[in-house]
């Protein structure tokens, strides 16, 4: 196993290599992050936020560094931890085949030794936390590869937070050195092998009040009391742009009539598809009876 070091500056953790390793380009694989969207009721409400891994072609990935900027005067972050995409397994085979790496390791953040690692930097209006994971493992069953979120940070939103502000939360390069990009690679040899990394969909919350919803009227898409033809047009219209047709929350909780895709997201402009829009259709012909719905399986 190859020796590994965390390294704390001033402003971030480095992932550190082979003193010798040149760093080139890993030519047509990529790694595509997308933070979430999420809301709370009002200023004050605690939060949960994720950056993830949306799309990845490669072998897979032994070490990533990235960082997280926020404001602090619109957020507190209590809690930072390692989503699933990370969690390879690697800690528990680095600690099985070298048992006192974790006393020869020091956690830059604390606690017990893990690959996963990172650091809160305040400054300016800005605070950055600086993540690092790297593992010393040739194997690439124990790199990262697999889609789903990277990190995960939790906290609390302002108390004077307002009705439809937004705050972003930006993933972004660790700021050292002249540093500008994300990275996201492996050691082969001597060679330190990078993908291209790009974000997709910077994180953001949202203060918003969500209507509560009440009992199910299933098809009553543009929540009229009533299903008829006109609903099949409310969710076409949905389909098409899902802010223009500006349905509330129980319409689009009355349409999500086939629940196979896993979608019961409100905020997600595909929450209504195509298998709902059939299912209303054959509801209102008379192919389907209510008590089937919602469809699961």
């Amino acid at each position: 196993m190859k020796a590994k070091k965390f390294i704390s500056a001033v402003c971030a953790l480095a992932m550190t290599a082979a003193s010798a390793a040149t760093f080139v380009s890993a030519a047509g694989e990529n790694v595509i992050i997308k933070g979430d969207h999420v809301s709370v009721a009002k200023g004050g409400d605690e939060f949960e936020l994720s950056f993830n891994l949306a799309q990845f072609s490669g072998e897979g990935f032994s070490g990533c560094e990235f960082a997280i900027e926020y404001d602090p005067a619109k957020i507190t972050v209590d809690k930072v931890t390692e989503g699933a995409s990370l969690k390879t397994g690697a800690t528990e085979a680095e600690l099985e085949k070298s048992p006192t790496i974790g006393d020869e390791v020091t956690m830059v953040n604390k606690g017990s030794y893990n690959c996963f690692d990172y650091n809160i930097v305040e400054g300016d209006g800005k605070n950055t936390i600086a993540v690092l994971w790297c593992t010393g493992l040739d194997s690439s069953s124990y790199w990262a590869s697999k889609e789903g979120a990277l990190v995960t940070i939790s906290g609390t939103v302002y108390e004077g937070a307002k009705e439809g502000e937004e705050i972003p939360v930006n993933i972004v390069a660790i700021d050292r050195d002249g540093n500008t990009d994300m990275v996201f690679g492996y050691v082969d040899g001597n060679t330190d092998k990078v993908y291209t990394s790009a974000v997709s969909q910077q994180g953001l919350i949202t203060i918003k009040d969500e209507p509560v919803v009440t009992d199910v009227l299933w098809g009553d898409v543009n929540d009229n009391g009533t299903v008829s033809a006109s609903d099949l047009v409310a969710m076409m219209k949905f389909m098409l742009d899902s802010e223009a047709a500006n349905l509330t929350a129980q319409g689009i909780t009355n349409g999500n009539m086939d629940q196979t895709d896993g979608k019961t997201d409100l905020t997600d402009p595909l929450v209504l598809g195509s298998k709902d829009f059939l299912a209303l259709k054959k509801y209102i012909l008379g192919d389907y009876k209510v008590d089937i719905f919602p469809i699961t399986k």
